[in-house]
Formats: structure tokens, C-alpha cells, sequence
């Protein structure tokens, strides 16, 4: 048997759910609404009859009959067997969306939510359509819409900014306030802004990509290198260089060959080499390479453990440069140093299937997803490191 505490919860489930702000957007009927409820059984009656008598007078004591307001009750009379006549709640329903609302206590908030719902609408059209498909997503940020509905305004105007978000100048609105919204702010853009001022590419939030999105400038990862060449130090002594990838982009270094290797510690004791460079620390960051565009013209090398990741990390390299070369990630150097193998964990294992292997490499991978061996890179010793690189 419902209890009015229990017919309250549910009407203020209905309200958060934002199906009361739907069906006023889409003009579309949602009451009377009907609240479901266990009724008592005819033996209940009978063996709980004091309770059952107390339930009815207390429903009825909280309905709108009592209290000019509130939920409504329709009652159905039953001829019990040894009680006699007996008149029960059978329905318990909300009549109006204002009976609802008031019983609430939502009368005044729900007018200010639909007045801010149908002024978006008016200003931006095509928002209806989100509003009606995610009404409680709009009451969790109604009270910030104007602020958000202000960085709307500005990207229409000035779309694809190239600044940073420090820098936009949005009067009573501070760069803190997009980034802690930038989530709900995409939602919005997508729907407003023309799908040329939107870089499709950049679909997450993940690596700056609301930045990306929108033509803002953001903070560049950095990539570590050594010029192993003295030749190619642009300055007599400097060659352990950390700088923008948009940076290293524009400045086409000289050389013939890049290595590429996962562990920062090998990248800093890599021998030297003619012409070369070695990029190292990256990891799964490999993809920020794409974007330097001299590197397809270069002889590239990775270098990466000997497991299922350090080749996960290779075909994804490959991905953008299809010609570049494994090194010390064959079955020889894996043999060489099997003394020197550990376990790779079992929660920590890749399971992909790699595209970008060559059928060497496809079948190595293959055999540590079997054996479970990890060959790391700063187990195999310096001399047998600089022996293959002299022979590249």
C-alpha cells in the first residue's frame, strides 16, 4: 500500500526526469498521470483490516479532495465476502500539470524554466529539437543558460577564433566558466554554429579537443629529441631540444633518418648516429607526429618493447607512416636475451588485433599474446644496442 511519502517521491522523480517540461515544449498531453500502486488483496482486507482503514483515511486525508490541491483519487466500491461493502482507492492520479506543480511547491521555477526553454528557442531554432530530447540535461544547467547561451553568441560571431580561451572577451563572463562547461558548450556549438566553422575531426574532449574544435588555440604537447648528429646542432652544443609540435613542424631539420623510441632513458644514452635524431618518451602519444609533415620524407626507426603494447605502438606509427622500420623488435633479439624476459601482466596485456604489422612482426605479436613474455628496452644491453644501430 503506497504511502503519501511514497506518492510525493514519485511525483518528484516525475519533475527531475524533465517530462513535465517535454510535453509542454512538444504540446503534447501528460496528464492526467496515473501512479502505480500495490492495492491491498481481499485477504489483506480482511486480516489487516485496522492498517487497510488507516491507509484509506490517510490517502484520502493528503489528496486534493482534502486540501484543494495535490493528487486526486478515484475510488471503486467492493462487495467483500465477509466485510461487506467496501469503498478503496483504485486510482490515484495527478489530473492537471498545475496540481502537480503546486503540490510541489514548482509552480514559479517551472513558468522561469519554460519562459528560458521557449526564449532559447525563439533566438535559436534549431535548439528545440535538443531541448524536447534532453529536457534534464537543460534544468541541471537552467540556471547558467544565459551565460552559456552569451559563449553561443560570441562563436556565431566570431567563429573559429585562433585564440586562446584566456583571451575571448565575453562581457560578465570569465575563461574558467567555458572550461568547466565545455562538455554541454559542444552540445550547443554543434547544434548552432555552420558545420564549416567545426572541425569534425576533433569529436572529444579528450586531448584538447574542444579547442580543436572551435579554432581555439591550446597549449601544444611537447616533444623530446636529441640530434645525434653534431652536424645538425643549430646552436654548438645544444642538442637535447623540447619544443611545440607545431614548432618542429616548421623547422625542417636536415637529416636522413629519425629513431623513435618508447623510454626516455634509452632516448638520452642513444648512440650517435649521422644524420639522425631520435624522438623518445612518447608511448601511445605517437600520433602527435602526423601533423609534421617533413618526417614522410625520412627513413623512420621505432624502437619499442618487445610485447603486445610496443607492437600496438608500432602499427598504430604505421598508421600515419606506413614505411617506417621496427628495430630490435625481432625474433633474434627476443631469443638473444630471453634470460633477460619478464612476465607481461595478465590484466595488462594488448588483445587488439594489429593491422599495420608486417608478417614477421604479425607473428611475434601473436606468440606474446601466447607466452606472455616482455622484453623491455633498457634490459637489452648498450653494446648490442649501438652494434645494430652501426649497421643500419
Amino acid at each position: 500500500m503506497i504511502t503519501p511519502a511514497q506518492i510525493r517521491k514519485k511525483a518528484q522523480k516525475l519533475w527531475e526526469s524533465g517530462r513535465v517540461l517535454q510535453a509542454a515544449l512538444q504540446e503534447k498531453a501528460l496528464f492526467p498521470w496515473y501512479i502505480s500502486y500495490r492495492k491491498p488483496s481481499a485477504q489483506q482486507q480482511l486480516d489487516d483490516f485496522t492498517e487497510v482503514r488507516q491507509w484509506v483515511q490517510t490517502i484520502q486525508g493528503s489528496s486534493k479532495q482534502a486540501n484543494a490541491g495535490g493528487y486526486s483519487v478515484e475510488y471503486k466500491t467492493f462487495n467483500h465476502r465477509l466485510l461487506g461493502t467496501q469503498q478503496l482507492p483504485a486510482k490515484i492520479c495527478f489530473s492537471s500539470r498545475e496540481d502537480l506543480l503546486r503540490y510541489l511547491g514548482r509552480v514559479k521555477e517551472f513558468q522561469r524554466i519554460l519562459s528560458i526553454a521557449e526564449h532559447s528557442c525563439i533566438k535559436y531554432p534549431v535548439m528545440r529539437e535538443w531541448l524536447i530530447a534532453y529536457p534534464r540535461l537543460f534544468m541541471k544547467y537552467q540556471g547558467r543558460w544565459s551565460r552559456l547561451l552569451k559563449v553561443c553568441d560570441y562563436f556565431i560571431l566570431n567563429p573559429r577564433p585562433n585564440c586562446y580561451l584566456r583571451e575571448l572577451e565575453i562581457a560578465l563572463l570569465d575563461s574558467k566558466f567555458i572550461e568547466k562547461h565545455r562538455s554541454i558548450l559542444m552540445d550547443l556549438l554543434d547544434l548552432i554554429l555552420p558545420v564549416e566553422s567545426i572541425d569534425q575531426q576533433a569529436s572529444s574532449l579528450k586531448q584538447h579537443g574542444f579547442e580543436r574544435r572551435y579554432g581555439l588555440k591550446y597549449e601544444q604537447p611537447l616533444l623530446r629529441l636529441r640530434l645525434l648528429d653534431p652536424d645538425l646542432f643549430p646552436i654548438q652544443g645544444l642538442s637535447d631540444i623540447s619544443l611545440p609540435v607545431e614548432q618542429l613542424n616548421r623547422w625542417e631539420i636536415p637529416c636522413r633518418r629519425v629513431f623513435i623510441t618508447e623510454n626516455k632513458i634509452n632516448g638520452l644514452s642513444f648512440p650517435d648516429a649521422d644524420e639522425s635524431l631520435v624522438v623518445f618518451g612518447l608511448g601511445y602519444g605517437v600520433d602527435s607526429l602526423s601533423v609534421i609533415d617533413w618526417l614522410k620524407n625520412l627513413e623512420i626507426f621505432y624502437w619499442g618493447d618487445i610485447d603486445t603494447h610496443g607492437f600496438s605502438i608500432l602499427s598504430r606509427l604505421r598508421h600515419h607512416f606506413p614505411e617506417a622500420r621496427s628495430l630490435m623488435m625481432d625474433k633474434h633479439t627476443l631469443e638473444r636475451h630471453q634470460a633477460l624476459c619478464i612476465p607481461e601482466p595478465e590484466n595488462a596485456r594488448c588483445k587488439n588485433i594489429l593491422n599495420n604489422l608486417r608478417a614477421e612482426e604479425q607473428a611475434l605479436y601473436q606468440q606474446l599474446q601466447q607466452s606472455h613474455q616482455r622484453l623491455e628496452q633498457e634490459r637489452i644491453p648498450i653494446s648490442f644496442v649501438k652494434r645494430r644501430i652501426r649497421v643500419i
